[in-house]
């Protein structure tokens, strides 16, 4: 009964990851659809000369990318050390009393430090697919999409503000790792579909989906092969 109880739940986990696959890029696509006229109104009504708006549009993409950096660093941290959290322990590490890292504080910086990494090496080319090749952002959309993109990861990494919801008796948003390219890529088609659709372009968004849909079958065979090889010799 303990183990069939054991495999219930963790059908619950995965069946409730599965959904938020769906459910983040429509709620970043619906934040970006709201958020870029309601940007482009705050324009209108302020009036700015040409230069001040693009200094504030300079400040204001900066401070987003602050922003989805922390969503970032809140939400997928999980998928990059999230397994190793319970078979990785560290010594506890003091630096010269000033302060000290766990073993749980200690898996975070890694992963920070790889994903700063990688930031570094691989991700011009991804940068210019979501930003150019799928759909041409002006600097205020760039805005909206980093801001949406951001909105949705905070919401899913969020311990206060599902305990909010809870307290006033509305649904709770799942505390699980969600993808923050699918965040993205569900804002920039908000834009693209609420300006009319003709500027997305549907090859780039066909190759995006499918490969949403090869990773986690491509993972799974590799993670197959690795634990046939791992008992074969040992």
């Amino acid at each position: 009964w303990n183990s069939w109880n054991g495999i219930a739940t963790d059908t619950e986990v995965i069946t409730k990851i599965v959904m938020t696959w769906a459910l983040c890029p429509i709620l970043a696509a619906f934040i970006a659809a709201v958020l870029l006229p309601l940007t482009g109104f705050v324009l209108r009504i302020t009036r700015l000369h040409l230069f001040r708006q693009d200094a504030l549009t300079r400040y204001a993409l900066i401070v987003a990318g602050v922003f989805g950096a922390y969503s970032l660093g809140a939400n997928n941290i999980a998928n990059v050390m999230g397994p190793f959290v319970e078979v990785v322990q560290f010594d506890e590490v003091d630096f010269y009393g000033l302060f000290s890292l766990n073993s749980l504080q200690q898996l975070f910086l890694l992963g920070g430090v790889a994903i700063s990494i990688g930031v570094f090496t691989y991700s011009r080319r991804v940068m210019f697919t979501v930003g150019k090749d799928l759909y041409n952002l002006s600097p205020v959309s760039g805005w909206v999409v980093i801001m949406a993109h951001s909105i949705v990861l905070f919401m899913f990494a969020s311990k206060g503000l599902s305990t909010w919801l809870n307290s006033a008796g509305l649904p709770q948003m799942p505390l699980v790792p969600v993808s923050s390219s699918q965040a993205v890529i569900g804002a920039v088609l908000g834009i693209g579909l609420i300006r009319g659709r003709h500027g997305i372009r549907w090859n780039v968004l066909g190759e995006i989906g499918l490969g949403w849909l090869l990773t986690p079958l491509i993972s799974a065979l590799l993670c197959i092969a690795a634990l046939a090889v791992f008992y074969l010799l040992f």
